[in-house]
């Protein structure tokens, strides 16, 4: 009895090394592209797995404490001169606090052929992060940025709505990029109607590349030029140690006060940045001027008490409201009219609801109608959803007691 307990153990031994010999070799390799970096500087996380053409892996990446982590695409690199496939996992991580941190073991889970699976160790690393000069704000944007501004027309007749855009790119935090004070640029003459900012994340050369985009609908007050100055943004440029800033250049708009038929739209649009300027034909002298003056006019306008008299709020809820009436039929429609609504909101609970979501809005205690209508126009702007203006305005009319 004891001689076939013993043979039945020899037996499953070499059954288990056999089985362990047919399972086929897989190695990981962890690695960052650099050992050290800055407080937001991106850095980059690179998980390869080497294993054969048979075999599909997938990784269970740690939790990332202490980093804003951005998932880049999965990709094949060549083979092992062995003939071994190779797979990379990456991640594009931006610390938020300095010292050093550790990125935490985590694991791969192979499945072979038939079915199989099994988990491999992924070992973990750590980078050292350092804090920026102490004469760079904690919530400074870090890594090098662009900044473009453009709008879709040239001239815009007076009581309808012209469309603005700004955005900035780079491999940078862009995230914490404050939303441009467009109020204060362009003072008490326009109303300025901002949308949510949005921020999406894209890849370059294989690195990170986010953008955050500001769009906003501006009415001028009265016909003329209306003129933006130039924007600047400033950023912590790892490369050099140094702030730096990112810049448009000023622009201006025609106000007209005439029938529809003399609004011209530029369909190509509009745009204003470094990328333009660099290679921009034309006149330099002539455009550094107008730049000059404009800058000059704007900063003319907030001396003294004209800055005190700069109204602070979002615009109330009957401009928004005559705003959005006489944006019928454009794009701009649902989005002035929503800031009508939150504006309306606002004033009858006291908060300011326009960067808030619907629910949120719900949540502080919000009319049914009210939520029901920015319902109705979230579909008609997100979902591209046909929709009567008329009724619209009838139900926000109604609401907001004009």
């Amino acid at each position: 009895m004891r001689r076939a307990l013993a043979l039945a153990a020899l037996a499953l031994a070499a059954l288990g090394a056999r089985a362990r010999a047919a399972e086929p070799e897989i190695a990981v390799r962890v690695r960052l592209d650099r050992d050290a970096v800055y407080v937001h500087e991106q850095v980059l996380l690179s998980v390869e797995i080497v294993h054969p053409a048979d075999a599909r892996a997938s990784w269970e990446a740690p939790p990332f404490d202490g980093f804003w982590a951005e998932r880049l695409g999965t990709r094949a690199l060549p083979d092992e001169p062995s003939g071994l496939h190779r797979t990379e996992f990456r991640r594009a991580l931006f610390p938020t606090r300095s010292g050093e941190l550790e990125i935490a073991p985590s694991k791969l889970e192979v499945s072979g052929e038939g079915g199989t699976t099994r988990d491999i160790p992924v070992p973990g690393t750590t980078v050292r992060v350092r804090p920026l000069p102490a004469d760079v704000p904690a919530d400074a944007l870090v890594g090098r940025i662009d900044l473009q501004v453009s709008s879709a027309d040239e001239r815009v007749r007076l009581g309808k709505a012209l469309s603005l855009a700004i955005e900035l790119s780079g491999e940078a935090n862009v995230w914490d990029a404050p939303a441009p004070d467009l109020e204060a640029l362009f003072g008490p003459d326009v109303e300025v109607f901002p949308e949510p900012a949005r921020t999406s994340i894209a890849e370059n050369a294989g690195r990170a590349l986010a953008r955050r985009s500001f769009r906003y609908s501006i009415v001028p007050s009265h016909a003329g030029v209306v003129r933006l100055a130039a924007l600047s943004v400033p950023y912590f440029d790892p490369a050099t140690g140094k702030v730096s800033s990112a810049k448009s250049d000023a622009l201006a708009f025609e106000v007209f006060d005439g029938p529809a038929k003399e609004e011209s739209r530029a369909h190509a649009g509009r745009a204003s940045g470094a990328a333009q300027s660099a290679g921009s034909s034309g006149l330099p002298w002539l455009a550094a001027v107008l730049a000059l003056a404009a800058a000059a006019a704007v900063a003319a306008r907030f001396r003294g008490p004209a800055l005190a008299r700069l109204a602070p709020g979002k615009g109330s809820a009957s401009a928004a409201f005559d705003a959005a009436r006489a944006a019928r039929g454009s794009a701009e429609f649902a989005a002035l009219l929503s800031r009508a609504v939150r504006a309306g909101v606002g004033a009858r609970h006291r908060f300011d609801a326009q960067p808030l979501s619907r629910e949120e809005i719900a949540a502080r205690g919000a009319e049914r109608e009210a939520v029901e209508l920015l319902e109705a126009l979230d579909r008609m702007r997100f979902a591209r959803r046909g929709a009567d203006e008329d009724e619209l305005l009838e139900r926000a009319r109604a609401y907001l007691g004009l």
